[in-house]
């Protein structure tokens, strides 16, 4: 649980930063192909840090589930730091839809990008069961 949570927590945290910084830089942009370069290096931060997270708790724990947690853990907290950031720049009020859109929003990627790494490290065990070594033929 504990490994869980410092992954889930760590890389909601680097999430919140990445974003933080990309939304920053592409404020003062007027480019439109620069903006969205800018929105797809920062998607792709985001889905790897997820993967990341589950890749290393699912292969520490050896089991699917708990990095699928670590990576919905770090999804929602990016959601939750895109809301505060979104009230902290003061911005036109948002519908509760749209709330419940954005948080949804990164918890369904993060689970996406999760699941992926967390497989990747769930079946890649260093040590298989004896008598399962499929590579030496003889």
């Amino acid at each position: 649980m504990a490994l869980t949570l410092l992954w889930g927590l760590g890389a909601g945290i680097a999430i919140v930063l990445v974003d933080l910084l990309a939304s920053e830089i592409s404020r003062g942009i007027t480019d439109g192909d620069l903006a969205a370069a800018i929105w797809l290096l920062d998607l792709l931060a985001n889905l790897g840090l997820c993967a990341l997270a589950g890749y290393r708790v699912a292969l520490a724990r050896r089991e699917l589930r708990s990095g699928l947690e670590a990576a919905v853990l770090a999804g929602l907290l990016a959601g939750i730091g895109g809301l505060l950031y979104q009230l902290a720049r003061g911005g036109e009020p948002m519908e509760p839809s749209e709330v419940v859109f954005l948080l949804a929003w990164n918890v369904v990627l993060a689970a996406a990008a999760g699941a992926l790494g967390a497989w990747g490290g769930s079946s890649g065990r260093p040590d298989a069961p004896p008598g399962n070594d499929r590579s030496a033929r003889r």
